[in-house]
């Protein structure tokens, strides 16, 4: 970095399992010894990541607020950091106010990090935080029921959205990636596949599943949106246009190849504003964990972009 000493917040989940405390271990070590002083804040229930990450705010107490943890946390830190930026920022510049967010990838998926190259080396991730490179990228922000949540890579309502909601920690953290193939294959028999009303920049479409994406991965290095970058503002949106457990074995198929493109009843429209519509109680997730709300919801862009470290 510059001659300014870095002051880094980590804001870190303990629940990540001893394994992955040992690369945090390892990632703060390496920052101190390049000169940077580091305070390291673990998380206690949902939303604490939010709160730290605000709470450290604009008016310089930190160069760096990491989040070291999955998906989850990441979205939790990006919520926090936004907020504490007032008034909003119409674009990215180097005089933006607040911390420039790091991540260290400790969850299950690790999109956002497969998104934009983050290393998940620890000594890595630390020297490259510490070069004082940066890249602006745009959250998205889902309102529903009164609340408003930011989130870095995709946002969904239907059939992911309904697994999300039912997965439970404990499998996450046996199975990994795979807790999600065994809640998908419990639900595939239960889920009724209601349909949803969606309106896209006015134009009204309606679909059995929507997937909302920042960037092209989803559920980690799957190709879903190949056109998606968060570093752009907007959206590409691909819905589902039919109903049942086969059209969903397709999709999944089509994401283990990485050929959404040739999946049937599947299609992508690029968006800045999705409104959506359908019958009450059904599930919305960000960023692999459950919104804590549900349809009617209105997905946009945040109000200004973020400084993420690369």
């Amino acid at each position: 970095m510059n001659e300014r000493i870095a002051r880094i917040l980590v804001v870190y989940n303990p629940m990540a399992g001893r394994r992955r405390i040992t690369r945090l271990r390892r990632f703060v070590q390496a920052l101190r010894a390049g000169g940077a002083e580091v305070t390291v804040a673990a998380t206690d229930h949902a939303g604490h990541g939010r709160i730290l990450s605000r709470d450290a705010g604009p008016d310089g107490a930190f160069t760096h607020v990491v989040a070291a943890g999955g998906d989850g946390t990441i979205s939790e830190v990006a919520d926090g950091l936004l907020e504490a930026m007032r008034p909003p920022f119409p674009s990215a510049s180097a005089s933006m106010p607040g911390p420039v967010m790091g991540v260290l990838p400790l969850g299950t998926a690790n999109v956002l990090a497969h998104e934009l190259g983050v290393a998940f080396a620890p000594g890595d991730n630390a020297r490259a935080l510490l070069s004082g490179r940066w890249r602006t990228i745009w959250p998205g922000r889902i309102e529903a029921g009164g609340q408003a949540r930011i989130f870095v890579q995709m946002a969904s309502a239907g059939f992911d959205a309904q697994v999300v909601t039912h997965l439970s920690l404990r499998a996450k953290r046996v199975l990994g990636r795979g807790a999600y193939a065994v809640q998908a294959i419990r639900e595939a028999g239960r889920y009724d596949f209601p349909p949803l009303q969606v309106v896209l920049d006015g134009q009204a479409h309606t679909a059995f599943g929507i997937v909302c994406s920042k960037g092209r991965f989803y559920g980690g290095r799957h190709v879903l949106a190949p056109e998606a970058t968060p570093l752009e503002r907007g959206f590409s949106v691909t819905l589902l246009d039919e109903p049942g457990a086969g059209p969903i074995a397709r999709v999944a198929l089509g994401l283990l190849c990485d050929r959404p493109d040739r999946v049937r009843g599947l299609r992508r429209v690029r968006a800045s504003h999705i409104a959506l519509t359908a019958p009450d109680g059904l599930a919305l997730q960000h960023d692999g964990d459950p919104s804590g709300g549900s349809v009617p919801c209105i997905i946009t862009d945040a109000a200004h972009p973020l400084r993420i470290a690369v």
